[in-house]
């Protein structure tokens, strides 16, 4: 006789709960996620498989450990069947951690890497425009996400211009994807794509398994060597990925990328509508000090303008005669001048001065001729003194006087006997005439 489903999976709760009682097993946690009644609903995982678990609330709020994706822990409790869906699951007692999972080790060591690189610095991290006009939206084409932020963008900044480049973004080789959008968008005339002002990567939440294409290396290069500011928006406010700490700027979520990077329309309304109130104010009191300085203006010098120039026609007057004046003053001082000057410059006032000057000059003719006569003179008496004292030392008044003059071959003068050695020739000089000779002996005086 067939079996109900219900008697069948009553049957398969039994055979599971009796043949497979508590255990104790061992792996990491994937998706976690509490419910308002306070139970715990995840899923534990190893390289190959997945098990449904639940941990309830009574013996969750007595639990030391607070469960998070990415922990590796050691669970006991219960394997059974759940009717309601017809699905193996593990009712958990008790919880002890047991280190990290795989994933979240590859997290930090890939964190690690590129922090040291300095991808992360913030330094290297580029400016969002102030006042942005377009944006480039990398995400799914499907789904809550997009939608949210079209009407956010709306609402908040209606000028601007969005546009979607639509990627995958979960499950294998997402990641490639997603850095090949980034890639166009910085080249966006080659791929046809319009020019924004920055890119926003968005997603909306997931498991640590779902958002594992934004903690992949070829995602964060790409977002480092973009030209363009990149806003990463992946998850919830609790989610991180490689990709913040990479990008420019990091928002909790899609729609807060919005509100981070665009000015609010209703803000910027009462803004301008304030600053037009003040500009309105300062203009009219601008007007008004205006008037009265018109006002004032008209009551015064300036309001008569002929009496004003009356006065400065009076200074004009008098600088223009006292012009006048100095002029005539100084014409009449030149013409003197060039009188005298013509005078001085006379024929007959040449000729008495060239008289003059010849009379001078005759007057003293006698008195250089004598004075010349005189001079020279005393030149001659100087040199026949010269000439007698260079007489008296000539060599030929001691030859005249009987003295001789003995030289050596050589052209020496002989001074000392004991420096002739016999045979030596001489050459002497007298008054008149000269002679050569021989010594033949030496006295020792």
């Amino acid at each position: 006789m067939p079996l109900s489903v219900t008697e069948l999976l009553s049957r398969l709760k039994y055979a599971v709960e009796t043949r497979v009682g508590e255990q104790c097993v061992v792996g990491e946690v994937g998706s976690c996620k509490t419910a308002t009644s306070g139970h715990i609903y995840f899923t534990l995982k190893d390289a190959s498989a997945q098990l449904q678990c639940v941990f309830y609330r009574y013996q969750a709020v007595y639990s030391r450990v607070r469960l998070r994706e990415g922990m590796l822990v050691e669970l006991t409790g219960k394997a059974t069947v759940w009717e309601g869906r017809g699905s193996l699951q593990f009712v958990v007692s008790s919880v002890k951690e047991a280190g990290q999972g795989s994933l979240q080790q590859q997290f930090e060591a890939l964190k690690r890497k590129l922090e040291a690189e300095g991808l992360f610095s913030p330094a290297r991290k580029k400016r969002l425009p102030s006042f942005p006009l377009s944006v480039g939206l990398i995400t799914s084409a499907t789904g809550a996400v997009i939608q949210d932020m079209r009407h956010r963008l709306e609402s908040r900044a209606p000028w601007m211009h969005a546009y979607l480049l639509p990627v995958q973004v979960q499950g294998r080789g997402a990641e490639f994807g997603i850095a090949e959008a980034i890639r166009k968008w910085n080249a966006a005339a080659q791929y046809g794509l319009p020019e924004v002002d920055y890119l926003i990567i968005a997603r909306g939440g997931g498991s640590l398994e779902d958002l594992w294409c934004f903690n992949e290396e070829v995602l964060a290069r790409a977002i480092a060597a973009s030209r363009l500011p990149v806003v990463s928006a992946v998850g919830h406010e609790t989610d991180f990925t490689i990709a913040d700490f990479v990008a420019d700027l990091r928002a909790p979520t899609p729609t807060a990328a919005i509100e981070l990077t665009t000015p609010d329309a209703a803000a910027l309304a009462d803004f301008l509508s304030h600053q037009e109130g003040r500009m309105r104010n300062c203009l009219a009191r601008a007007m008004q000090q205006a008037r009265l300085r018109l006002r004032y203006a008209e009551q015064g010098p300036l309001g008569r303008p002929m009496l004003a120039l009356a006065r400065f026609a009076q200074h004009l007057d008098a600088s223009e005669e006292e012009l006048r004046s100095t002029c005539r003053e100084r014409f009449q001082a030149a013409s003197s001048h060039l009188a005298v000057l013509a005078a001085k410059l006379s024929p007959r006032a040449l000729q008495q001065r060239l008289a003059a000057a010849r009379a001078a000059v005759e007057a003293y003719a006698p008195r250089i001729s004598a004075a010349a006569a005189g001079r020279l003179a005393a030149a001659r008496a100087a040199v026949d003194v010269f000439a007698a004292n260079i007489n008296a030392a000539s060599p030929q008044n001691a030859l005249d006087r009987g003295f001789a003059l003995v030289r050596t071959p050589a052209g020496t003068l002989a001074r000392r006997a004991a420096d002739l050695p016999p045979g030596s020739q001489l050459h002497i000089t007298l008054s008149e005439g000269s002679l050569h000779a021989a010594v033949t002996g030496s006295s020792p005086s």
